[in-house]
């Protein structure tokens, strides 16, 4: 469904922000680069405005994004005094708040900040924009909004947000806007070489290990026009990785060239298999996501399911190749 915020929903939720001192700001579970950029540039604003913001995450920071200021203050327990306003950043739907979700669900208020395509909107207040490469941009247009001063270190939040969302402005959600707001947080303090560095650059070995399993069991499937991979909790336990280390492993795959859509599917220690899909704007893979209760965009989205991976990687091919046969015939056999 598109979503599309307005000017006068942009001002409820600036009253509802002024109104409010003691605020809760949280994001979703498996937090990526938007989803960090935007939850510690926003905090870092609001506090520069007299708000006590509590950073909250039911998971951890991934290494990639620890150098990110205000990175170490984000906890997965809400603090011991209580706020009257939630924001929720990048998160598609309340309960990929993970455990958070009750947290949230008791206040007063609750803002939803998002641009994903598919509708688990929530919360009295919304600022919804599914034209939007990263929510980042939605937040830096709020800011404005609020005559929000920017320095460096906000500015490199919300650049690290737009940066990763956009796929180092390369994906074919960039647009002139996403560029503007890019330029806009450089001229403000953020430093593009030394966020790549942070972001891309400084791989753990256990992560390289990690990515070196991935890639060695590699599988093309549906006429080459998708190709997948499975991370094992054995894969987990002997490179010595940690869930976060998966960060950028679906986009090694996307960049194969040939395949239209890119899978992984990853064992987690509770059971599940956290499935990562990717496509190179052939199909919607965030309409495939939705048919198994995730989602995400048309580009890049995921889910998490119960069972065996094999299983659940044949269910998600027959779903592909529906989708693939419907977007172009002739490739669909």
């Amino acid at each position: 469904m598109s979503k599309k915020t307005t000017a006068r929903s942009q001002d409820r939720v600036v009253r509802l922000i002024r109104a409010n001192p003691d605020i809760y700001l949280g994001t979703h579970l498996r937090p990526d680069g938007d989803a960090l950029g935007t939850l510690l540039g926003l905090s870092l604003a609001l506090e520069f405005q007299g708000h006590r913001v509590a950073r909250l995450c039911a998971d951890p920071v991934p290494e990639n994004y620890r150098f990110l200021p205000g990175a170490e203050a984000v906890s997965a327990v809400p603090p011991p005094w209580n706020a009257s306003l939630g924001i929720v950043v990048d998160c598609d739907g309340a309960s990929r708040l993970g455990r958070l979700e009750p947290a949230f669900a008791a206040l007063p208020h609750v803002i939803d900040i998002d641009h994903h395509a598919t509708d688990h909107s929530f919360g009295q207040e919304r600022l919804l924009d599914a034209t939007a490469a990263a929510t980042a941009e939605i937040v830096y247009d709020l800011l404005r909004a609020m005559k929000a001063d920017l320095d460096a270190d906000i500015a490199t939040c919300l650049y690290t947000a737009v940066l990763t969302d956009t796929g180092r402005f390369g994906y074919g959600n960039t647009t002139a806007r996403s560029l503007r707001t890019a330029a806009e947080l450089v001229a403000a303090g953020a430093d593009p070489h030394q966020i790549s560095r942070g972001v891309y650059e400084e791989q753990s070995v256990e992560a390289a290990h990690l990515l070196g399993r991935a890639l060695s069991r590699l599988s093309q499937d549906i006429d080459s026009q998708v190709v997948s991979s499975l991370l094992t909790r054995r894969d987990f336990q002997e490179t010595g990785a940690s869930a976060n280390d998966t960060e950028g492993i679906i986009d090694h795959l996307r960049a194969i060239g040939g395949p239209r859509v890119a899978l992984l599917f990853v064992e987690a220690e509770d059971g599940a298999v956290r499935v990562s899909l990717r496509s190179d704007g052939t199909v919607d893979v965030s309409d495939i996501a939705l048919g198994f209760g995730g989602g995400g965009h048309a580009m890049a989205s995921g889910y998490t399911a119960q069972g065996a991976a094999e299983r659940i990687r044949r269910d998600l091919l027959a779903a592909v190749r529906k989708a693939l046969a419907k977007a172009s015939p002739a490739h669909g056999a």
